[in-house]
């Protein structure tokens, strides 16, 4: 049982790592690949990054109903392939149609893999503390996110196709060696007897619809994620525009405007990294955390900081708080996977995980516009401090999901 459990965890860690080297390696430059290559102009530009979007929307939940009726494992291997495909078609055929179907096919290979990966580790390693597991997946993810940005940036600087061939082909290879070596052997179909496809998927909805319906808890904790979705788009949007419009960025021997923002990627990961291993660390030493303090003090560190760096004026203080708002979400987000696993019903685990995501996605579709707009028709710092308005409701969530029991 401990070899076992020893090498769903040591499988856990391998993929996050290296899917993340290959989306970082195959993303870090796709805008600067789809204005120079490719020659889309601004609203195809848009629409590429709609496309995608509302690709992950769509395809969330019945791609979790897979994973909680066929496999877990199977719907990861599904989800690298559809990866691989998707990159290699973006970067092998650098016109506007193929991009465009492009993010179709890896958006949807993005859905089949969120959720399905939470639910099959948490099955397969029902004895490991899920806090630190999900920490230590995000903190190999960080590590691969920061070489895949390295190496994404030296092969764009010889061919700007080359990121993206090479990201697709190393996850294609990684869904080859998941299909050698990634173990499934806690997994129970949520529905025994089957009706049919369409049946099968109608079924499972509702019951996951009820159960969620009845747990308050896992209702909250929804809530939280969507809360997090609405607050996240404009600071992702927003942030790079602030930089440059609000304040005089330095220029540091090679470190000119656009270099900088690649070294506070970097920084921001490196930070991350070191935050998790600290948090880890506690846990080791205390068995636990508290969900509730954690998810509270980062979602209102987040709220701060992100009102501060609106507000700021200063490079190096717009940095430093930019940096911890970064480091307030990098925390968040496997303690509160973590929590919301202990209130699923483990055969429903990848439909309700998906359901999370979905909620995250629709948060920033809804929210992007919203801050947008008062972006565009006020400034880009009162657009950044509505973002930060809208994870106010978390605040008063959390406690909710604190207090209540299933």
């Amino acid at each position: 049982m401990f070899a076992k459990n020893s090498k769903a965890y040591s499988v856990y860690l391998l993929f996050r790592f290296v899917c993340s080297l290959a989306v970082s390696m195959s993303t870090v430059l796709s805008i600067v690949y789809h204005l120079e290559v490719v020659q889309l102009d601004a609203f195809q530009l848009v629409l590429v990054g709609t496309v995608l979007e509302t690709s992950c929307f769509l395809f969330e939940i019945p791609t979790g109903v897979v994973a909680d009726l066929y496999s877990r494992r199977r719907s990861v291997l599904i989800g690298m392939f559809l990866y691989g495909l998707g990159f290699l078609m973006e970067g092998a055929l650098p016109w506007f149609a193929p991009v465009l179907l492009a993010q179709v096919v890896w958006g949807c290979g993005d859905t089949f893999i969120t959720g399905a990966l939470e639910a099959w580790i948490a099955s397969e390693e029902e004895d490991k503390p899920i806090d630190k597991v999900f920490l230590r997946g995000s903190q190999m993810g960080q590590i691969g996110g920061v070489l895949g940005v390295v190496l994404g940036t030296l092969l764009g600087n010889i061919n700007l196709q080359m990121p993206l061939i090479l990201g697709g082909s190393l996850c294609l290879l990684l869904g080859l060696v998941l299909g050698r070596i990634m173990p499934e052997t806690n997994f129970s179909p949520a529905i025994e007897e089957r009706q049919g496809l369409l049946k099968d998927f109608v079924c499972l909805f509702k019951l996951n619809l009820g159960f969620v319906k009845g747990a308050p808890v896992l209702l909250a904790l929804l809530a939280i994620t969507l809360c997090g979705g609405l607050a996240s788009e404009g600071f992702d949007r927003l942030s790079t525009a602030h930089f440059l419009d609000d304040t005089v960025i330095p220029v540091i021997g090679p470190l000119n405007s656009v270099t900088w923002f690649g070294v506070i990627s970097l920084i921001g990961s490196v930070l991350g990294i070191l935050a998790s291993q600290l948090l880890i660390a506690r846990m080791e030493k205390k068995g636990t955390v508290s969900r509730t303090s954690v998810v509270m003090s980062t979602s209102a560190g987040y709220i701060l900081c992100l009102v501060l760096f609106a507000v700021g004026r200063s490079f190096w203080f717009m940095l430093l708080v930019f940096l911890l708002a970064g480091l307030m979400r990098t925390i968040k987000e496997p303690v509160l996977a973590a929590w919301m696993n202990d209130h699923v019903d483990e055969k429903m685990r990848a439909t309700v995980f998906s359901t999370s995501g979905q909620l995250d996605s629709f948060g920033q579709i809804i929210g992007g516009p919203i801050v947008g707009l008062v972006a565009q028709q006020v400034s880009i710092p009162w657009g950044l401090v509505c973002t930060a308005f809208l994870l106010l409701p978390a605040l008063f969530l959390v406690p909710v999901a604190g207090k209540k029991r299933d």
